[in-house]
């Protein structure tokens, strides 16, 4: 139970299978009393009822995180204490900042892509970081930044700006007790990467790269194991790191060869 008598606030649930859930799961199992967020909760809600999913008795806040009056309003009502954060939100119009090319997206849907993936961050940072009464975790949510995927485009930009930021938030923390981390995770069949365009073709590379293999449909559980482990007192000294939670195919420059002895 790492994360017995802790608190922790999920920012993004969508459906059963989004990461976040699978987080919020994972830090529940280990005693932490988990609040979520989502965009809006009758959505969430008749996503979760379809899916024949448990999600009742759970509250959810609805939360824009581009609205900063909104954000400080939703964590007044949170209050303290809290012990950890984990930000999920992300987005880029898949129309205008995914496929085609860079240099053709409206500065204004790029601008939107940052302020919800990124800046975001820093926004409830600001008011989550307070209610850090003994210090605490932050855990951003990031996708292979080192390379260019097909049609991932200003997401993709989105997730290197994401980290960077990250390494800022803890210098500003590190002195108030609060480690800030980031989670760099394999892909994921979810609803959230059914828009992404060329998402299979991203997919598929995963699997065969990754030494300690890769399940699109089963890695948000070691998503969430990973989560547990930043969100806990383990790990008290890691801060501004990304940890890759992929099977190990960030590390490989090419797909696995079969053995010889095989």
């Amino acid at each position: 139970m790492l994360l017995q008598g802790k608190r922790i606030l999920v920012l993004g649930l969508m459906d059963p299978r989004s990461i976040a859930w699978q987080i919020g799961q994972a830090a529940a199992a280990h005693g932490a009393e988990v609040v979520y967020t989502c965009q809006r909760s009758r959505i969430a809600r008749g996503f979760f009822r379809r899916a024949q999913a448990p999600l009742d008795e759970t509250k959810l806040y609805e939360l824009d995180v581009t609205d900063q009056a909104g954000v400080e309003q939703v964590l007044g009502e949170i209050g303290a204490p809290l012990h950890g954060l984990v930000y999920g939100p992300a987005y880029a119009s898949p129309e205008t900042c995914m496929g085609g090319r860079l240099d053709r997206a409206p500065v204004a849907d790029v601008l939107q892509a940052l302020q919800i993936s990124v800046v975001g961050l820093a926004g409830i940072c600001r008011v989550a970081v307070p209610l850090m009464q003994d210090g605490g975790s932050v855990i951003a949510l990031s996708f292979d930044s080192q390379h260019s995927y097909p049609a991932y485009n200003w997401m993709g930009v989105a997730k290197a700006a994401l980290e960077a930021l990250v390494r800022g938030l803890q210098r500003d923390y590190g002195p108030l007790g609060v480690r800030v981390n980031t989670i760099s995770a394999g892909p994921q069949d979810t609803m959230a990467s059914s828009h992404i365009p060329g998402f299979s073709q991203i997919a598929a590379i995963y699997p065969p790269r990754a030494p300690l293999g890769w399940d699109l449909r089963r890695g948000g559980a070691s998503v969430g194991d990973a989560a547990v482990f930043l969100l806990s007192d383990l790990s008290r000294s890691v801060g501004g790191a990304v940890l890759p939670v992929d099977g190990g195919a960030h590390a490989m420059g090419a797909p696995l060869l079969e053995s010889a002895d095989e």
